[in-house]
C-alpha cells in the first residue's frame, strides 16, 4: 500500500544538534569568562580539554568527587515534563558545584559570601543575559544546598530549564 507523504514522518538530517549548541556555550561562553574561571580556581593558561576533564565535568553521578580541585563543576541533562507539543522536549540541566571548605570564603573581601553562590549567579548570567545562548534559550529552575559524600567540600545544585526539538 502506497503511503502518502502527508502521513510519512519525516527527519531531516540535523547539521548542528543541541550537543553541538552546549559545546559552543562551553567553548565561547563559559571558557572565555576570566571571572568564571577565577571563581573555579581555575589556573591561568589551562586548555579547554583540560578544564573539562578537571573543572567542568559531564557526569551523571556527582555525589562523590576526587578532592584533588578546590572547585568543580559537575552537570549532566535529565527529562523534564511533557510539553504538550510534538517533537518538542522540556529539558533540565543540572549542575553541581563542588567548593573545597578551604576556599569557599575566600571569593571576594566579604567572608560571609559563598564561593558557589557566586558561581551560581555567574552561571545565571552567562546563560540568563541574553534571551538566547548559542542557540538555546534557558530559564532558571531553582538553586539549593546537597548533601555530598566528600569530606572538606560543599555542594551546590543548580538547575536550568531548556527546550529541545527531535
Amino acid at each position: 500500500q502506497r503511503r502518502d507523504w502527508k502521513d510519512a514522518v519525516m527527519y531531516v538530517e540535523k547539521t548542528k544538534t543541541w550537543k553541538d549548541n552546549w559545546n559552543d556555550i562551553i567553548r565561547y561562553v563559559f571558557f572565555p569568562d576570566e571571572k568564571l574561571l577565577s571563581l573555579m580556581c581555575v589556573p591561568k593558561n589551562t586548555p579547554i580539554t583540560k578544564f573539562i576533564e578537571k573543572y567542568f565535568i559531564e557526569d551523571a553521578v556527582s555525589s562523590e568527587l576526587l578532592t584533588d580541585e578546590k572547585v568543580r563543576i559537575i552537570y549532566y541533562d535529565s527529562d523534564g515534563s511533557d510539553t504538550g507539543n510534538k517533537d518538542v522536549l522540556n529539558r533540565y540541566k543540572e549542575f553541581d558545584i563542588f567548593v573545597k571548605d578551604d576556599v569557599l570564603h575566600t571569593a571576594t573581601k566579604d567572608r560571609l559570601q559563598n564561593r558557589y553562590d557566586l558561581i551560581c549567579e555567574r552561571l545565571k548570567y552567562l546563560l540568563l543575559h541574553e534571551p538566547v545562548v548559542c542557540n538555546m534559550r534557558f530559564r532558571f529552575g531553582n538553586s539549593y544546598n546537597l548533601w555530598t559524600k566528600t569530606a572538606g567540600y560543599k555542594r551546590y545544585h543548580v538547575v536550568f530549564s531548556y527546550k529541545t526539538t527531535v
